[in-house]
C-alpha cells in the first residue's frame, strides 16, 4: 500500500508508544507524562508495562507492499508458520484463509482483536479443516486500514478470556481521518508470474466541530496464484527430496535430485495384467511389457511406450527422475484471490461525557487452491472397482490402437490372464485437479457508549461495547463421481461403428453437470471430450455459517492515591455467544443408504455435518498500583507499579468454571533502566469441532516407528525396536501407510475440558540519556501448557504405542489395527485433554533513532533509523500423554535463531528501507539421529528487502519495492516451508505503489 510519507518505522519487539505511529518505550520521566492504553490492560498507564509488546506498523505494511496481515506478521520473529496461509497446502474448505501463530505454538493460541474487540472467524468446524478453534483469517483486515499491530507475550487471557495462551495480536485501525487518500500497486516476480494488483481508498471527514467523524475504507486486491510446477527446482516435481535409502546405506534417507516419482501409477496410465502393481523396485513387476521386458505406458497421446525408470531409491513405488507421476507439481505454492473489502468507522461525542463509537464491516473474498492432488486409482488404494482401485478395462475397448490391444493381449495371455480384461493404475490430473475455492462474506457491526463521571479528583469511566459478527464461506469443487465415472469408462462400439458409452448403466443420484452418459478416453493425458468431463463431474460445495456476539460492560477510574499517583482499577461484564454450522453438502455427505450409513459418491468420504454452539459469563476485574513515582525522589526507586487481574469465565460446554489471573510489576531503579516481570494463568476452551465433530471416517498416512526408515528414530530407538519385536513386526519392514493412506475414523470429544497455561515473563528496557533515542528492549519468555488439547494422528497413536516403557498399559497400541502381513488396516484418531507443551525463549529489539545533525550535518541531513528483532529459543517441545519429549525447536519450520534487521533513512521527501531477514541453521528432522538423513542439517538463510520512498508533490508519492534483492534462492537441502521460506522460493519481487492525497 502507498501512502503519503511518514517518519518510517520497523517492526520492534518492544512496548507501544501513545501515537498513532508509536515510538520507542519511554520512561515517565516527569509527572504528568501522558499515560497510554496499551494491549494487554484496560487502564491507561505509563509505556513501559509488566508484559513485552512488540508493534508492527503501517509503514513497515508499506514499505514491504504486504497485501495481507497474516503474511506481514512473520516479520516479527516470534511468529512461527500459520496453520493456514495464502501460501502452501490449504485445509480443507478455507482456501486462502490466514491465521496468526504466535511462537509456533498453534493459531488456536493466538487470540486476535480488532480495536480491543473479538472478531468473527471464518475457520471451518469441519474436523477436516487447517487448526482447530476460532483464528481470526488476518486476510479480512484492508492493510490501507491498519495503524498498528500490537502483541502482547504470554498476557490477555485476565483482560480478554480464552485462546491467549501464546499471547494477543491487537490490529488497531486509523481513526479521526480527515481528507480523501487513494492508493494502488502492482507486484510481479522476476519469473513474470505471481502478479498482484490493489486499490484502496480512504476517506474520511471531521463533523460538528471535531465532536464527531466517519472514516471509511474500501479495500481491492487481486493476486494471481502459482502452482508447484511453476517452481519445478524449489517446490514442484523436480527438486531434490528425502526418499528410503538403498540398502547398504548408512542412512535411513537419502537426499535424491530429479524429483520424486511415483512409479506405480502416471498420469497417462499404465496397463497391467493383473489387479497389482506395474513396476516394482525399478522390474516390471505385474504391467504389460514390450519384447524387451520393460514395462509399458500410455505417453501423452494415447500410445503404448517404454516406462523409463529414474535413479531407483530404497522405496518399491517412487524413484527420482524418471517417467514416474511428479506429485509434487500438484501442489500449491500461492492461491489465487480477489477479496473485495470495505469498512466504516465513526464516532460522536454527544457531549464531553459521553461518546459513542460503531464500526460496520463487509467483506467478500475469493480464494482458489491453484493445485492439489487429484483421483488416484492404484491397488494401495482398494481393489479393483472401488472407487480409488486400479481401473478395468476390456481389451475391446475402442479407444485403444490395434496395436497396443495386440500388445496386452498378448501379454495376458503368456502370463496365463484373461485375455479379455486388463487393469490400469492412474492419476487423473486430467479429470480433477485438486482445485477448490473458497468464498467468504463477512458481515460485521460494533456499537458502543463510553461515559465519564467525575468525583472529586477522582474520574471514572464507564464502557458498553457490543459485537456482531457473522462469516458464511462456501467452498466448491470440481469432482468425480464414481458410478458415472465406470459407465463412461466402459466404452463400445454402436451399430454404426461409433464409440458409446455401454448401454443398461444407472447414472449416480447425485447431479452431474451432464446426466449424458459420453464415452470417456483416458489412455493418454487431456484426451477426454467436454461431454465426456461434463457427466462424470460435479460440483462438490461446503457451506460454513459462524455466528458472533460479544457484549462488554465495565467500569474503571481512580481508586485511592498513591504515592506514586492513583491506583487504577477496572471491573467489567462480559457475555459471548459463538455458533458454527458446517453442511458438507450433497456429494461430501454421501448417498443416503436408509440405515443411517452413507456412501461415498466419489472420492471422499462420506463426511458429517457439524453443528454446535456455546455462550460465556464472565466477570473481570484489574488493579493497577503506582507505589512510587518519579515526584517521590526515593533513592533507588525512580518508578514502581505493581498490577493484577483476574476474570472468572463460566462456558456452557464446560462443568466447571475458570479463574484465570495475572500479576506483574515495572521496577525503574534510575530513569534509564526498566526491570519488568509478570506471571500469567491462562486457558482455551475446547473449540466446537473439538467437542461436536461426529465420528466419521477420514484416510491418513503416518510415520510407521516400525518401519525401517523410522524404527531408529525417537527418542529412545533401542526402546522402540523392541517393541515393535515384541508385537510380532518383522526386521527391516516396509510400511505401506508410510507411502499411502488407509482408512480410519475420528471425531470429537464432548467431554474435553480447558487447555490451561502456567507462563512467566521478565526482562528489561534499556534507554541510556548518553545515547538519545536508543532503546533495548530484552525479555526471557516461559509458557507450560497442561490438559492440552491435542488432536493425535495415526504417527502420534503409533509412536506413543512404541516408545511406550510399558506399551499394553499406554492404551495407545489398541487405536490401530495390523493385518497378518504387519500393515496398518485401521485406526480411531480423536481428540483427548492429553498434551504437554513447554516453550522457552529470549526476544530482543533494539532501536536506535538517528538524526544526523548529531553528527555534524546540516538540520536538514535527516533521520537514520535501525531497527533489530532477535528470538533465541530455548527449548520448545510437546509430550503426548505419557511418552516422550518431541522438540520443535530447531527444525525447519522453527529456526533456533532468528532476526530481522531494518534501516531506514528519511530525508524530506525521500525515503529508502533496507532489510535483512535470518533464518539460523535448523534440522530436517529435529528428533532424529545425525544417521537418519544423509543431509540432517539445514543452512542458515538470509534475504535483503529494500524500498524507495518519493514524495513527488506534497500530495502524489510514488514507491518501488524489491522483495529478495539478491535472488536468494532457498537453502540446502531444500526441505522448507511454504511460509517460512515463501520469498526464497517466490524469487525477486518487484512491487510499484503510488498515492494521492487529497
Amino acid at each position: 500500500m502507498l501512502a503519503p510519507l511518514m517518519f518510517a518505522t520497523a517492526a520492534h519487539a518492544q512496548d507501544a508508544a501513545p501515537a498513532p505511529a508509536p515510538q520507542a518505550e519511554q520512561p515517565a520521566a516527569e509527572s504528568g507524562t501522558p499515560e497510554i492504553l496499551v494491549t494487554g490492560s484496560r487502564i491507561t498507564k505509563a509505556p513501559i508495562t509488566d508484559q513485552p509488546v512488540a508493534t508492527l506498523n503501517s509503514e513497515l505494511l508499506e514499505q514491504r507492499g504486504f497485501t495481507n496481515l497474516g503474511q506481514a506478521l512473520l516479520q516479527l520473529p516470534g511468529f512461527g508458520v500459520p496453520g493456514n496461509s495464502v501460501a502452501g497446502s490449504q485445509g480443507s474448505f478455507g482456501a486462502g484463509q490466514t491465521f496468526a501463530n504466535l511462537y509456533n505454538l498453534g493459531s488456536q493460541r493466538t487470540l486476535t482483536l480488532v480495536n480491543g474487540m473479538r472478531f468473527i472467524s471464518p475457520a471451518t468446524s469441519s474436523i477436516f479443516g487447517a487448526v482447530a478453534g476460532s483464528p481470526v483469517d488476518l486476510g479480512q483486515i484492508a492493510p490501507s486500514l491498519v495503524d498498528r499491530v500490537e502483541v502482547v507475550s504470554v498476557g490477555g487471557a485476565p483482560i480478554y478470556g480464552s485462546d491467549a495462551i501464546a499471547g494477543t495480536v491487537n490490529v488497531i485501525l486509523k481513526k479521526n481521518y480527515q481528507g480523501v487518500e487513494l492508493n494502488g500497486s502492482s507486484g510481479i516476480s522476476q519469473h513474470g508470474d505471481g502478479q498482484d494488483y490493489n486499490f484502496s481508498a480512504l476517506a474520511g471527514y471531521n463533523f460538528n466541530e471535531g465532536r464527531g467523524n466517519i472514516t471509511a475504507n474500501f479495500f481491492y486486491d487481486n493476486q494471481t496464484g502459482i502452482a508447484g510446477y511453476q517452481r519445478p527446482t524449489t517446490y514442484g516435481g523436480s527438486r531434490s527430496f528425502f526418499g528410503t535409502s538403498r540398502r547398504g546405506s548408512p542412512y535411513s534417507f537419502a537426499l535424491y535430485g530429479g524429483g520424486q516419482r511415483y512409479n506405480v501409477f502416471t498420469n497417462t496410465g499404465m496397463p497391467m495384467a493383473f489387479d497389482s502393481y506395474p513396476i516394482i523396485g525399478g522390474q516390471a513387476y505385474d504391467g504389460i511389457t514390450n519384447a524387451a521386458g520393460q514395462a509399458l505406458f500410455f505417453n501423452r497421446t494415447g500410445q503404448l511406450v517404454p516406462f523409463q525408470n529414474g535413479q531407483l531409491t530404497g522405496s518399491s513405488i517412487y524413484q527420482a527422475g524418471g517417467d514416474g507421476f511428479a506429485i509434487a507439481d500438484y501442489s500449491n505454492f500461492l492461491v489465487s484471490s480477489e477479496r473485495y473489502q470495505g469498512t466504516i468507522l465513526t464516532h460522536y461525542d454527544f457531549s464531553d461525557s459521553i461518546r459513542f463509537n460503531g464500526e460496520v464491516w463487509f467483506s467478500r473474498n475469493y480464494a482458489t487452491n491453484t493445485s492439489d492432488q487429484p483421483f488416484y486409482n492404484y491397488a494401495g488404494f482398494g481393489d479393483a472397482g472401488d472407487p480409488n482401485g486400479n481401473l478395468v478395462f476390456s481389451t475391446a475397448n475402442p479407444f485403444l490402437s490395434n496395436a497396443d490391444r495386440a500388445t496386452i493381449i498378448s501379454n495376458l495371455t503368456a502370463v496365463g490372464a484373461d485375455p479379455s480384461t486388463f487393469y490400469l493404475s492412474r492419476a487423473n490430473t486430467d479429470l480433477a485437479s485438486g482445485s477448490f475455492r473458497t468464498s467468504t462474506d463477512l458481515l460485521r457491526f460494533v456499537g458502543g457508549l463510553t461515559g465519564d463521571i467525575q468525583a472529586g479528583e477522582r474520574k471514572f469511566t464507564w464502557e458498553v461495547n457490543g459485537t456482531y459478527g457473522r462469516t458464511i464461506s462456501r467452498t466448491t469443487e470440481r469432482q468425480i463421481v464414481t458410478q458415472n465415472f465406470f459407465n463412461a469408462l466402459n466404452a463400445v462400439r454402436d451399430g454404426s461403428g461409433n464409440i458409446v458409452c455401454a448401454p443398461g448403466y444407472t447414472n449416480s443420484a447425485f447431479q452431474t453437470f451432464s446426466s449424458t452418459c459420453a464415452p470417456l478416453n483416458v489412455f493418454g493425458t487431456g484426451r477426454a471430450s467436454k461431454a465426456a468431463t461434463d457427466y462424470i463431474t460435479g460440483l462438490a460445495t461446503t457451506r460454513q455459517l459462524n455466528k458472533q456476539f460479544d457484549i462488554i460492560a465495565d467500569i474503571k477510574g481512580d481508586l485511592v492515591r498513591m504515592p506514586g499517583g492513583f491506583a487504577k482499577f477496572v471491573l467489567g461484564y462480559e457475555h459471548r455467544y459463538e455458533s458454527a454450522n458446517f453442511d458438507p453438502g450433497a456429494f461430501y455427505r454421501g448417498q443416503d443408504n436408509g440405515d443411517g450409513t452413507f456412501s461415498q459418491y466419489g472420492n471422499s468420504i462420506p463426511i458429517t455435518p457439524v453443528v454446535g454452539s456455546y455462550y460465556t459469563n464472565e466477570g473481570f476485574a484489574e488493579l493497577d498500583i503506582p507505589v512510587v513515582g518519579p515526584d517521590n525522589n526515593v533513592p533507588a526507586i525512580y518508578r514502581l507499579d505493581v498490577n493484577g487481574a483476574a476474570r472468572y469465565v463460566k462456558n456452557s460446554n464446560t462443568s466447571k468454571g475458570f479463574w484465570t489471573y495475572t500479576g506483574g510489576a515495572t521496577y525503574a531503579p534510575v530513569q534509564a533502566l526498566t526491570f519488568r516481570g509478570n506471571y500469567t494463568r491462562s486457558f482455551r476452551s475446547p473449540a466446537i469441532a473439538e467437542l461436536y465433530a461426529p465420528i466419521g471416517s477420514i484416510f491418513d498416512t503416518g510415520d510407521d516407528p516400525c518401519d525401517a526408515r523410522y524404527i531408529g528414530q525417537g527418542p529412545n530407538p533401542a526402546r522402540r525396536a523392541a517393541n515393535c519385536a515384541a508385537a510380532g513386526v518383522p526386521a527391516n519392514f516396509t510400511s505401506n501407510v508410510a507411502d499411502a493412506t488407509v482408512q480410519g475414523t475420528s471425531g470429537g470429544n464432548p467431554n474435553l475440558q480447558n487447555e490451561v497455561a502456567n507462563s512467566w515473563t521478565v526482562g528489561g528496557v534499556f534507554q541510556p540519556n548518553f545515547i538519545p533515542g536508543l532503546t533495548i528492549t530484552s525479555d526471557y519468555v516461559n509458557i507450560k501448557i497442561k490438559n492440552e488439547i491435542a488432536t493425535l494422528s495415526l504417527t502420534d497413536l503409533m509412536n506413543a504405542c512404541y516408545d511406550a516403557v510399558n506399551p499394553g498399559a499406554s492404551g495407545y497400541c489398541g487405536t490401530f489395527t495390523r493385518g497378518p502381513d504387519s500393515q496398518v488396516t485401521g485406526f480411531a484418531e480423536g481428540n483427548y485433554n492429553i498434551g504437554q507443551e513447554t516453550f522457552r525463549a529470549i526476544q530482543t529489539s533494539a532501536k536506535y533513532n538517528l538524526p544526523l545533525e548529531r553528527l555534524g550535518m546540516s538540520s536538514t541531513a535527516g533521520v537514520l533509523q535501525l531497527d533489530v528483532n532477535y528470538l533465541h529459543t530455548f527449548r520448545h517441545y510437546y509430550q503426548i500423554g505419557m511418552g516422550d519429549l518431541t522438540k520443535t525447536a530447531g527444525g525447519v519450520g522453527e529456526p533456533t535463531d532468528n532476526f530481522t534487521a531494518t534501516a531506514n533513512y528519511q530525508r524530506k521527501g525521500f525515503g529508502w528501507m533496507w532489510q535483512a531477514m535470518y533464518y539460523g541453521p535448523s534440522r530436517v528432522s529435529v528428533n532424529s539421529a545425525d544417521t537418519v538423513y544423509q543431509y540432517p542439517k539445514v543452512n542458515a538463510f538470509v534475504q535483503f528487502n529494500t524500498s524507495l520512498n518519493f514524495d513527488v508533490t506534497p500530495r502524489f508519492n510514488f514507491r518501488f519495492i524489491v522483495n529478495n534483492v539478491f535472488n536468494r534462492g532457498a537453502p540446502f537441502p531444500y526441505s522448507l516451508s511454504a511460509n517460512r521460506y515463501y520469498d526464497a522460493i517466490m524469487g525477486r519481487y518487484f512491487r510499484v505503489s503510488a498515492g494521492v492525497k487529497f
